[in-house]
């Protein structure tokens, strides 16, 4: 392999790395907003405040757990390209477009995936038990 493929190679892989790299941090963001949004919720239950306002706070969590969910299963394409690109099957043309899911059916597959990660269930699996929890303690009269 020629000096000038290589250094190529490195570079379109390096590109392809850091999508990587801003998909992760933008899932650590999400997290970190829905980790506030549940201290908020926690906060204000004490309060008078009406209860299907309580109810609604806990859509962002469920929005932020979408979003978070398609950059996971968005950043796993990546990696395909990345290890594509690695072996040789992907020729070095720059294109970040990561590779299609071809049907329904492999996109849903994905995405049941990606929700079975640990990064995703260990997290919003509590955090959406805790808000229902707290939403159904102040629909009940108990907050």
């Amino acid at each position: 392999m020629s000096e000038k493929i290589l250094e190529s190679k490195i570079s379109y892989l390096q590109m392809i790395q850091s999508s990587i790299d801003r998909m992760s941090t933008t899932s650590a963001i999400f997290k970190g907003f829905s980790a506030t949004i549940i201290t908020g919720i926690s906060a204000v239950s004490f309060t008078e405040i009406n209860k299907w306002v309580l109810f609604l706070a806990v859509l962002p969590i469920v929005c932020f757990l979408a979003l978070d969910v398609y950059y996971l299963q968005l950043e796993k394409r990546y990696r395909i390209l990345y290890n594509e690109v690695i072996s040789g099957r992907h020729k070095i043309d720059f294109n970040l477009a990561p590779p299609k899911i071809e049907t329904t059916w492999d996109m849903l597959s994905t995405i049941w995936k990606s929700l079975k990660s640990p990064s995703i269930y260990l997290f919003y699996g509590p955090t959406i038990i805790i808000a229902g929890i707290i939403v159904i303690m102040k629909f009940a009269g108990g907050i």
